[in-house]
């Protein structure tokens, strides 16, 4: 039994070490596409973040982490190879070539690289897309495509994942617009299981859940359902608010720059930590959880605003994104809890488990505070 307590206390700290030096500073790598069809013409505006090329690319020739136009410009023919040849349509018989000059534009969460491209070719109802950028150098990253079409027929939109091959992409035939797919729901999952500032909140949380603070400080739980339902409370609570907040930046009735979201995600972990090795919440955690769900909210929320689809399309796409959130949200809390229940009569448990966890976890959310409020990379990846 020892041997097993010491082996759940392994796998746990693996799990919070390992958030540290994979996360990055900043938002997920999304770049946006958007595809139009007109006769035997296609038509995509692709806009790709300059912080990603620039980490594909090494773009900043002197080094001083800010991009100019003219570090850009120097390079805009291996910009567009690069770009060019992790995008195949029909198999490469449909080429894509330059339409308009290149250019850059601001958005809130930094610049981006506009590329006009055109290419001349019969794809019928559906056609084969393969896209591929940054599949080398991000695992993270995702194109989301929204698709247009001719007359009255409402665009559509899914996620192209470059690691997930060739996928067939229909062209829209209703005037209602959706969400392609399931797409969004995988994209919901995948977004929570590599968010690593998101897991390591709810993994703050979750850390006292299986004992009880007490007059003389922390005392294991008698059995798993005293562990449960407070953990169900701060979770629920948790899963509202960045639920209210995720449709409320994605209708775009609230927005708010990720240079404020993301220090302040760094912060909501180190009080849910600090709260562990000292009574800073004072027994309020599910209303903080609440409070920190509204703020994590908006670290989800980056991707669906942008595509600009038809109101029934955007809520199936909001739906099925956030239905992704909550189960990989389910996977991550089930599987914790249980390791924590295992070993909550363990002696190691409050000072190696509980003390020692939150200190690591203070250490690395102050980590990427430093990162995000400077725009600095200190553990490279």
């Amino acid at each position: 039994m020892r041997f097993f307590e010491r082996l759940g206390a392994v796998l746990l700290f693996i799990a919070l070490a390992a958030a540290s030096p994979a996360a990055r500073a900043h938002k997920a790598s999304d770049a946006y596409l958007q595809l139009q069809r007109n006769g035997d013409t296609l038509d995509l505006r692709w806009d790709i973040a300059l912080r990603d090329l620039d980490a594909a690319l090494d773009l900043d020739r002197n080094g001083n982490r800010q991009l100019s136009w003219g570090e850009v410009r120097a390079r805009m023919d291996d910009i567009g190879a690069y770009a060019l040849a992790r995008l195949r349509i029909e198999q490469g018989r449909c080429r894509l070539a330059h339409a308009q000059p290149p250019a850059v534009e601001s958005r809130i969460d930094g610049a981006y690289l506009v590329l006009q491209l055109q290419a001349r070719c019969d794809t019928g109802p559906a056609m084969e897309l393969d896209y591929r950028l940054f599949k080398e150098v991000d695992p993270t990253h995702r194109g989301l495509l929204r698709i247009g079409a001719q007359g009255d027929a409402a665009p559509t939109a899914r996620s192209l994942d470059p690691a997930g091959g060739p996928v067939a992409v229909a062209w829209p035939e209703g005037p209602t617009g959706a969400a392609s797919g399931t797409s969004f729901f995988r994209d919901g999952v995948h977004h929570i299981l590599i968010g690593y500032d998101h897991v390591l909140f709810l993994i703050c949380l979750l850390l006292p859940a299986v004992l009880r603070r007490g007059a003389d400080g922390w005392m294991p739980v008698a059995n798993w359902r005293e562990a449960l339902w407070p953990m169900v409370g701060m979770v629920t609570m948790f899963t509202v608010a960045h639920s209210i907040t995720l449709a409320l930046a994605g209708l775009e009735l609230l927005t708010i720059s990720p240079r404020i979201i993301e220090p302040a995600i760094a912060l909501t972990i180190m009080v849910a930590a600090l709260d562990n090795l000292h009574p800073l919440l004072r027994g309020r955690r599910k209303l903080f959880s609440f409070l920190f769900g509204l703020i994590h909210g908006f670290g989800f929320a980056g991707v669906l605003g942008e595509l600009e689809l038809p109101a029934r399309g955007f809520v199936t796409a909001l739906l099925q994104f956030n239905l992704g959130v909550e189960a990989g949200q389910l996977v991550i809390v089930s599987a914790a809890l249980l390791v924590l229940v295992a070993l909550r009569g363990w002696r190691g448990y409050r000072p190696v488990v509980l003390r020692s966890g939150s200190v690591l976890a203070v250490a690395i959310a102050a980590l990427w505070l430093f990162e995000r409020v400077f725009d600095v990379q200190l553990v490279a990846v």
